[in-house]
């Protein structure tokens, strides 16, 4: 069995959450770091030689209306579009959390929902009409946690990354309105266009038991389990054939395991092992998920 690492549950840590920690091997260990105060929040851009990491809070997120909340996020969004776009490098990956994530918001709304509607407005504005999402969304994660702060993290490379999309998923971008007025913008995976350390990096978003469109194996922490695995390896292959790699074999090098019921972690971790024994990182966390009827979700580096 991998060795395997349980973190204090993330929606209790005493600061805003961070993406898993390899995201500041890349940055590097002395980034150019500059903070600003906008949004009613923070901004703090840490730039490397081949990367930057853009993270933006808004503390006091959870009161804000329906309204207001969608206006914060499309602006923290455009924000880091502005401050990329700046420095001429391209988002490859997303870290979205979300606080009281399930918090009706509206008639047939929650807080995710609300969420999703001001990230489209930006991605709209940032990437042009939705028909050129295909080829232009980075891969992203969206938990939720407690207290009052939301959180936007962005990773980005010299080079824009390629998205790549799981066939045994509708693009998460053509969800239909049953989960909210605008679906939730972002990629599957985003292959990086340049190796990183000799390899060759699939940044893997959250990946959880949907197939299509629709949750499955409700209430089932071992199936849903398994199928996010399936899911992690048909988007493994599709990533592989389309490098025209076939024969090649993907591996994933880190995981980062958002379980949303703590008593639920052996099982996860034991079909975590089973599938993929060799990882030698995995990080394990208490998170809300997008969807009250998932269970896990899966997200990680893949070398191809």
């Amino acid at each position: 069995m991998p060795k395997i690492t349980v973190t204090t549950p993330i929606a209790l840590a005493p600061l805003a959450p961070l993406p898993p920690s390899w995201v500041d091997a890349l940055v590097g260990s002395s980034p150019d770091i500059s903070t600003t105060n906008a949004l009613d929040g923070t901004v703090e851009v840490r730039t490397g030689a081949n990367f930057t990491h853009v993270a933006i809070t808004i503390p006091d997120a959870h009161g804000l209306s329906p309204d207001r909340l969608h206006e914060h996020v499309r602006d923290a969004y455009l924000s880091v579009a502005a401050t990329l776009n700046a420095q001429r490098r391209h988002p490859v990956r997303f870290w979205n959390f979300v606080p009281q994530i399930h918090t009706p918001s509206g008639p047939g709304l929650d807080r995710y929902m609300v969420f999703n509607g001001g990230r489209f407005a930006a991605c709209e504005h940032w990437h042009g009409s939705p028909n050129d999402f295909d080829h232009t969304l980075a891969s992203a994660s969206g938990v939720g946690v407690l207290g009052r702060a939301l959180a936007i993290h962005c990773l980005a490379a010299n080079n824009a990354g390629e998205p790549v999309e799981n066939p045994r998923q509708v693009p998460a971008y053509k969800y239909s309105r049953r989960y909210g007025p605008r679906p939730p913008c972002f990629a599957r995976a985003t292959q990086l266009t340049r190796p990183v350390h000799g390899a060759w990096w699939l940044l893997v978003a959250g990946t959880a038991s949907i197939r299509g469109e629709l949750t499955v194996h409700a209430d089932d922490v071992d199936a849903q389990t398994v199928e996010t695995l399936d899911n992690l390896d048909a988007l493994l292959a599709a990533a592989e054939t389309r490098r025209g790699a076939s024969d090649a074999v993907a591996r994933f090098t880190s995981l980062r395991v958002y379980i949303v019921r703590p008593d639920d972690l052996d099982v996860v971790r034991e079909r975590i092992a089973e599938r993929h024994g060799d990882v030698p990182d995995i990080e394990c966390a208490q998170a809300e998920l997008c969807r009250g009827d998932l269970l896990v979700e899966i997200e990680g580096i893949a070398e191809l």
